[in-house]
């Protein structure tokens, strides 16, 4: 099995689409974060995932293909807010997109392990992160004990940790 980063290089369309289906609305959050503009926010995406499949041939299969792309994301970017004289130029020239990637990674690592725990256990850190509860709420609220909730909750971090931990390295 071939990586997408290789698939892409070969000129395969259906991996191509799907790493477009991953990355456009990031692209797009990321371009117009700086921009304000929407609209001009999806032409960089597409230019910039454009550019990607016209230099497929180059790519190198030990390169991280998310940050290609988010650098020509960020070239042009750059280009339209120098047009524009925008006094986000400065944060954008001095802000790593690296930093940017792995924060969309981690946020992606996160909803999937939040998606994967059994239901009950997701409910309940729901409960607690998403809507502050505090454990004795959480137990009336879902007509358990507190200590069920603490295993619950205890659960549902070892596997953050432990998935988090991985992704680290």
């Amino acid at each position: 099995m071939h990586s997408l980063t290789e698939q892409i290089r070969r000129g395969d369309h259906s991996a191509f689409e799907l790493f477009y289906r991953m990355e456009f609305l990031n692209l797009v959050h990321f371009a117009g974060s700086y921009l304000k503009d929407e609209e001009k926010a999806k032409d960089i995406a597409q230019e910039a995932l454009a550019a990607l499949w016209e230099h497929r041939r180059s790519l190198d299969e030990g390169k991280n293909i998310r940050a290609y792309v988010f650098t020509i994301a960020r070239n042009k970017t750059l280009d339209e807010l120098r047009a524009q004289n925008a006094p986000e130029l400065e944060y954008l020239e001095d802000n790593s997109v690296d930093e940017y990637i792995s924060r969309l990674e981690l946020t992606r690592l996160i909803k999937n392990v939040w998606g994967n725990l059994p239901p009950k256990i997701s409910r309940t850190f729901a409960l607690s992160r998403s809507e502050g509860l505090k454990n004795r709420e959480i137990a009336q609220r879902e007509g358990i004990s507190e200590k069920a909730v603490e295993y619950r909750m205890r659960i549902a971090l070892e596997k953050f940790r432990k998935n988090i931990k991985k992704y680290l390295g």
